[in-house]
């Protein structure tokens, strides 16, 4: 059973899925980052962030976002986002993530980048 109570993680081939949920805030965010860092730990270096269904992401949780891509660029890992509304989308962008971490439709597109068949 997973230890994350607001999160939904799973593995998908080599990579790291993680649902983020309705709103991103400090919790949500710490949840994100504890699984992100738990993966890198255990080699791991494919990582998916699935906002399918997150309406909000306030300022800690960008913060937290930003902290997590930091942490997978240090360790050379892959990351995508995916799902992504058109309101984070343009907060994403605002914050520079964009120019760090690709942003797809759908969770199948961001799973083929992440294992190289794009």
């Amino acid at each position: 059973m997973s230890p994350y109570k607001s999160i939904r993680i799973r593995e998908e081939e080599d990579t790291l899925v993680v649902c983020v949920g309705s709103y991103l805030n400090s919790l949500l965010g710490e949840e994100v980052e504890k699984a992100v860092r738990a993966r890198l730990d255990d080699g791991g270096r494919r990582i998916l962030l699935n906002f399918h269904g997150t309406r909000l992401v306030n300022s800690i949780g960008i913060s937290f976002v930003i902290g997590v891509v930091e942490k997978v660029m240090e360790q050379e890992g892959r990351m995508a986002f995916c799902e992504v509304s058109r309101i984070n989308r343009d907060l994403f962008r605002v914050t520079g993530l964009e120019k760090y971490v690709r942003s797809f439709e759908t969770e199948k597109e961001a799973l083929d980048y992440l294992a190289g068949n794009v």
